[in-house]
């Protein structure tokens, strides 16, 4: 675990420039960014660390690159193991691509990025649930407590980052001032403004023991169904990490989570050669999600102070493994955005064209994977295409997982 580096009562002492709310990727590389710049930031989670996330925890082309550009590995820490291809499963049909990339647990990676931040002069403050931000024209006013206690605290800063993920529980409170711009849709209660897709499968998530599966290490596997798709990779300790968007009402005829991943493996995998095993899977800590695939709005609150990143801001249904990758980009954005302006409007104007710049017509590719893998004869044909004709395979696979949008994500 990492402590505390300061006490609740020093928090509330202190006016922040930045105060974080998420240690995630894209929260705690945002915190490290704006530390290294000199900025004063408060990082809080309402967790400590190491924790498990439901995560395909797979880093991407992109994710690769921003982690390099951020210099955060040091040869005490686990490392990211190359992942060397996927093998696309449906109906009993496998294909096997190579992929490039990498994985490495949560555990691992949100444990490393909160370290490095804190080295940087973040200050961090774990188990400490936010329940609301206050935006008013001299900055804004958090408002939480420790997890497990009553007893509310109010924090002062100038801006904040909600990187609070897709459980984002924080409500945004409106100042009311008679000198402020009219209220807009941006500042209304967050849960009012998350626009969620009608048909927005469900992640599901847990980590198997090594002898779970046969699967090798460096190998990604993704298993598509009828009712959605899984994905499954060995971590950098051995451990199996299982992935899945799975539609809500094949969640509700299997009855349990674990029963309805355990059918839409029998159903992709039968015939394929490979093995999970479905009583490590009823006996996992299974984790779910919120619906995954979301927009909210990016800046909130009457004097623009609050923004919102990372899966907080929106994201797609992960097929194409490419969370992490998004949400460190969006941090060097976010960044890039708020040391670049001081008055809060020119800020978010920053970090709203620059946000659209790079990830509209990325997010606009994912859907149409999502929808595309909504049908499993259309995975199962591309397989056997793959099978046929591996050189036309790996370019197809390039795009799914975004390896053709490393230059847009990085700015290159």
């Amino acid at each position: 675990m990492i402590g505390a580096t300061l006490s609740h009562a020093d928090a509330a002492g202190r006016h922040w420039q930045f105060i974080v709310v998420g240690a995630g990727p894209g929260g705690s590389a945002t915190a490290l960014r704006l530390a290294r710049a000199g900025r004063s930031v408060l990082l809080v989670d309402r967790g400590d660390m190491p924790r498990a996330k439901v995560c395909g925890c797979c880093l991407s082309a992109t994710a690769l690159h921003e982690l390099a550009a951020l210099d955060v590995f040091s040869g005490d820490d686990p490392a990211p193991v190359p992942l060397a291809a996927v093998r696309i499963v449906a109906g009993g049909r496998a294909a096997r691509v190579p992929l490039g990339g990498a994985t490495l647990s949560r555990e691992a990676l949100d444990t490393i990025l909160v370290e490095r931040a804190v080295e940087a002069g973040v200050h961090w403050l774990p188990e400490f649930l936010v329940t609301s931000l206050a935006d008013a024209v001299d900055g804004v006013c958090l408002t939480g407590r420790a997890v497990g206690a009553e007893p509310t605290l109010s924090i002062a800063c100038d801006h904040a980052v909600i990187a609070a993920g897709l459980a984002d529980h924080v409500r945004i409170d409106a100042c009311i001032d008679p000198t402020a711009p009219q209220a807009t849709a941006d500042n209304q209660p967050l849960r009012s403004q998350r626009a969620v897709a009608a048909a927005s499968r469900i992640g599901l998530g847990a980590t198997l023991p090594a002898a779970a599966s046969d699967l090798p290490a460096g190998e990604l596997v993704m298993a598509v169904g009828r009712g959605g798709y899984v994905g499954i990779v060995r971590l950098e300790d051995g451990r199996i990490d299982i992935a899945a968007a799975i539609d809500r009402a094949t969640i509700a005829a299997a009855g349990r989570p674990a029963d309805a991943i355990v059918a839409l493996l029998a159903e992709s995998l039968d015939g394929s050669g490979m093995r999970v095993s479905s009583a490590a899977l009823h006996a996992a800590d299974m984790r779910a999600t919120p619906p995954l695939t979301h927009r909210s709005p990016l800046v909130a609150g009457v004097h623009a102070r609050i923004f919102r990143i990372g899966d907080a801001a929106g994201y797609v249904e992960p097929f194409t493994g490419e969370g992490m990758g998004w949400a460190l980009a969006n941090a060097r954005i976010f960044a890039a955005a708020a040391l670049a302006a001081d008055r809060p409007h020119v800020m978010a104007d920053r970090y709203r064209s620059g946000h659209d710049r790079l990830f509209s017509a990325h997010h606009a590719r994912c859907r149409g994977v999502a929808r595309a893998v909504r049908h499993p004869w259309l995975v199962s044909g591309a397989v056997r295409l793959a099978q046929l004709a591996p050189w036309i395979a790996a370019h197809v696979v390039s795009l799914l997982v975004g390896a053709s949008a490393r230059r847009l994500l990085s700015g290159k």
